[in-house]
């Protein structure tokens, strides 16, 4: 299956990124004191950066940041990228994925990334109308 060959590396101070995009996009992200990020790799290319959030308390993983490059997209990166995800919080032992769809680009339509997390079986928060979520 496909979304074995993606691997997340947990971004330390051993880890480097040479893709000029991820690197910017890594650099203008905000980290929580929660909040792992992730370089993600497939066959050993960079593809794409996560930023995950843990908050075991809510039984749920927080998806707060995925990226991939413009360059790389409608290959379905985003989408394994969003499995390797989720399988990371069905192992874990979370309850579900959590998020609040925001554009990390201007100009990005919103409607058109929420309908891309809807297509991938993510709905409105019961709690939180402006947030997603996705039981696993």
């Amino acid at each position: 299956m496909e979304i074995l060959a993606i691997t997340l590396v947990a971004i330390g101070d051993d880890v480097s990124c040479n893709d000029a995009d991820i690197r910017q996009r890594i650099a203008t992200s905000k980290r929580g004191k929660r909040t792992t990020q992730y370089i993600a790799y497939r066959d050993g290319s960079e593809i794409g950066f996560v930023a995950l959030d843990d908050i075991a308390e809510l039984g749920c993983l927080v998806l707060y940041e995925l990226f991939v490059p413009s360059r790389l997209r409608g290959s379905g990166l985003g989408a394994q990228l969003l499995d390797k995800v989720e399988a990371i919080a069905r192992t874990e032992g979370y309850e579900r994925v959590t998020l609040y769809p925001r554009p990390l680009e201007p100009g990005f339509p919103e409607e058109r990334l929420i309908a891309w997390y809807r297509r991938h079986g993510y709905t409105t928060r019961s709690d939180s109308p402006t947030d997603l979520e996705k039981t696993i």
